[in-house]
């Protein structure tokens, strides 16, 4: 009797692929204080003062920045308190 061979398990297309990024862009905002923007960049994203600081100076400064990166449902959390408070946010994968 021959020895039996381990099954090897099969990679398909979908366990080879990563799973897609996703992440918010904050556009520019004329209308709200910078602090206020700050603020709410750390309420929506849990990132730090000084993070928060510099995506307000990216955005300000170029007419848009990145904000957040991660699975689609985050990104759609943190855009939705973002638009909550006035501010212009777009969700897009990469």
């Amino acid at each position: 009797m021959a020895p039996t061979l381990p099954v090897i398990e099969e990679i398909t297309e979908s366990k080879a692929k990563p799973q897609r990024n996703w992440r918010v862009i904050l556009y520019n905002d004329n209308v709200h204080k910078a602090d206020d923007v700050v603020l709410w960049l750390q309420k929506a994203t849990g990132c730090s003062l000084q993070c928060a600081e510099m995506v307000m100076l990216t955005a300000h400064n170029t007419g848009r920045a990145v904000c957040f990166e991660g699975e689609k449902e985050d990104c759609q959390k943190v855009a939705r308190y973002l638009r909550g408070q006035g501010l212009q946010v777009e969700v897009d994968d990469f």
